[in-house]
């Protein structure tokens, strides 16, 4: 298969940029097929390299010649250290020449890992044997005339730009690097209420309880990768914290009304640990579900269906608000509008149900949604399918304007079903063939909400297989990455089908080859996985995977610029440095009392120069005015700076401040702060 099918691009703008194109492409190919072999082993390519060049050196070697003996030359070799360290597979020893100095050796266990891997590796070059010999000789000579041809390129420019260049593989790494996995990227985990899904695990814990589990889940993700948490805090009509509306849920407390004892907020318990992990909090509603089982369903004395029984219908077993009445148009927006006032919430997130499931318009007693008379009264002469697909614009709508006049940089989100409209029903459809979509069915016009920016950010749900006869992935994925009209898409991915008995998800490749898909577009910016619970039992290795490999570096959540593109000022930045254990204390403040941070990101580098759009964030720190951040492992091969941190300043709409550079060494303690 050619690359114009591999990447579906019918033309290229002439071979040479097909070349360069088919290098990135291959690259990504072949470091998936390396970083697969190394999975059943938890490690990493680079891992390995670092193992493999200290059992093949037989003595203990410093960072520095690590680093220049490395296949991948970034700037982070003293973070993979620091990760096999943890793991048992190496140790530091004093340096025979220096006691101050610590050199890395490769442990018992380190050597017992390799000799397992060793049988696979060494069939690793099978992977190139659609090659003969003389064309892989071919193929060689090629690459180094690229390598050396690029170097003078980057050679020329540096120079007329006087800046310092870096080596080519620096460059090359860099870039392959960075493609696997992005600097900015949302990366989130679905956290349901109803029915105790995910938190609370069941009714009525103690309190207690309740903040362990989910501290415990904040924990879980983090350590995945994860830096946004969507948690459903209005299931059916009630909520999760004091509304002055709405009842305290069943799910929390185990009877409706109920308020937790001891009593606490658990919203703002949830956002406060969320924001001390450095995580964003999406605060998930259901607009239209009152009563999820009539009959079933503790219901409170003040519920809103027992206060106003004439703005609800039932359809099946569940009662919904009628979303025709502009009576309860207004209403959903109130209750909206105070969780936003009150709440240091960062995005308001509807889900899929609008109008229910199964609805069959016109289909008859317990088919069609039960709303004639309020369509008799407000239909206004459209068709039924357009007047409800109004009704559900105009609360969008309404829901859009309160959050933005109450706070503008909160976002606004919606993650609906995976099919808008098929193409048989609509040209701009998807092609697809499914029998449900988010226009004909739920009434809901995901298409016209992103068009007009009523919504922030669009997260479909497209929990089907890449084989699916239907509604195959990869042409759900090309829609919406063509149909987000220049708002944020992030794709809603389905771990929980793992368990599930369908052979599409039983290969382990299923979910990271869609991690893989969506990386190709630059219009998709990260993904939401249903749901949290999925994640305790690493189902396929998928969540070590995402630990390990996807998601082994931090990411910053992209800006929404037509939120707010201003720049926050330089961090100011206070060093204090420990020559007994190695370790800085970096003390992060704002550059400017106007400032709204979310946080600071930390660069490390083996060099003193560097692009922060090149390298790997190594850690995300949440402000505090208060607490320092912690530096490890700062002794090293030379008497002066053996590691360069670099800080920037993180806004609340994620957008990113110049670069700091921490000074310090082995002798010395500084305050930086670079020039505006």
């Amino acid at each position: 298969m050619g690359l114009e099918n591999e990447i579906n691009q019918r033309k290229f703008r002439s071979e040479h940029q097909k070349a360069r194109i088919n290098i990135i492409y291959t690259y990504n190919w072949l470091s998936e097929k390396i970083s697969s072999m190394f999975e059943d082993w938890d490690i990493t390519p680079r891992q390995f390299n670092i193992l493999r060049i200290l059992r093949g050196e037989g003595k203990p070697l410093s960072t520095l010649q690590i680093r220049q003996r490395m296949l991948d030359k970034m700037s982070d070799t003293s973070r993979i250290v620091d990760r096999l360290l943890r793991k048992g597979l190496v140790r530091k020893t004093p340096n025979g020449e220096d006691r101050r100095l610590v050199d890395i050796v490769i442990t018992a266990k380190g050597r017992k890992l390799l000799e397992k891997i060793d049988p696979f590796e060494e069939n690793s070059d099978k992977i190139m044997t659609n090659l003969t010999e003389e064309e892989a000789k071919t193929l060689n000579g090629l690459l180094d005339k690229l390598r050396n041809t690029a170097c003078l390129v980057l050679f020329v420019a540096a120079t007329a730009l006087c800046i310092p260049m870096p080596s080519v593989a620096q460059t090359a790494a860099a870039a392959g690097a960075v493609a696997q996995s992005p600097k900015y990227e949302f990366r989130a985990a679905w956290v349901a209420s109803v029915d105790n899904i995910d938190w609370p695990s069941k009714k009525g814990l103690p309190v207690d309880s309740q903040k362990v589990e989910f501290t415990r889940l904040l924990d879980m993700h983090k350590r995945d990768g994860l830096n946004a948490v969507v948690v459903q805090i209005r299931p059916a009509a009630d909520a999760f914290f004091p509304s002055p509306y709405e009842p305290w849920s069943e799910w929390l407390t185990g009877v409706q009304g109920l308020a937790p004892s001891p009593y606490y907020d658990p919203l703002s318990f949830m956002i406060e640990e969320a924001h001390r992990r450095g995580m964003e909090f999406h605060a998930w509603c259901n607009p239209y579900r009152a009563v999820k089982s009539i009959g079933r369903s503790s219901v409170a004395a003040d519920h809103i269906t027992r206060q106003h029984p004439d703005w609800f219908v039932r359809f099946e077993n569940t009662l919904y608000f009628d979303p025709g009445n502009k009576e309860v148009q207004q209403y959903v927006t109130k209750v909206i509008r105070d969780i936003v006032h009150r709440y240091d919430i960062d995005a308001l997130h509807f889900d899929d149900y609008f109008y229910p499931y199964d609805i069959v318009e016109g289909g008859g007693k317990g088919k069609d949604f039960p709303d004639n008379k309020t369509y008799a009264l407000y239909g206004g002469g459209m068709s039924k399918g357009d007047w409800r697909r109004s009704n559900v614009d105009s609360v969008i709508l309404m829901i859009s304007r309160a959050i933005k006049e109450e706070k503008p940089y909160c976002k606004f989100g919606i993650s609906p079903f995976a099919i808008w409209r098929n193409r048989s029903q609509d040209p701009d459809g998807s092609d697809t063939q499914g029998g449900v979509t988010d226009y004909d069915n739920l009434y809901a016009n995901i298409e016209l909400w992103l068009k007009q920016g009523w919504i922030d950010y669009v997260v479909p749900q497209i929990y089907f297989d890449f084989d699916h006869p239907r509604a195959p992935y990869g042409a759900l994925l090309d829609w919406w990455a063509h149909h987000s009209y220049g708002k944020q898409c992030y794709i809603g991915l389905g771990i929980y089908k793992a368990f599930e008995r369908i052979a599409a998800w039983h290969d382990p490749t299923q979910l990271p080859r869609q991690i893989q898909a969506l990386r190709t577009y630059p219009t998709v910016q990260g993904a939401v996985y249903f749901s949290s619970s999925s994640f305790d039992t690493d189902p396929f290795g998928w969540c070590d995977s995402l630990q390990n490999n996807y998601y082994s570096y931090p990411a910053l959540i992209p800006p929404m610029p037509w939120i707010d593109s201003t720049k926050p000022h330089e961090p100011l930045c206070h060093i204090e440095y420990n020559r007994k254990d190695g370790t800085g204390t970096a003390w992060l403040s704002k550059g400017a009392p106007d400032d709204s941070l979310r946080g600071f990101a930390i660069y490390e580098s083996d060099l003193e120069t560097v692009n922060i759009d090149s390298i790997h964030i190594s850690d995300f720190v949440p402000y505090d005015p208060v607490a320092g951040y912690t530096i490890h492992g700062s002794t090293g091969e030379e008497k002066g700076p053996t590691h360069y941190y670099f800080v920037t300043a993180i806004s609340r709409n994620n957008v990113e401040s110049r670069p700091v550079p921490l000074i310090f060494s082995n002798f010395t303690t500084s305050t930086g702060q670079l020039a505006p």
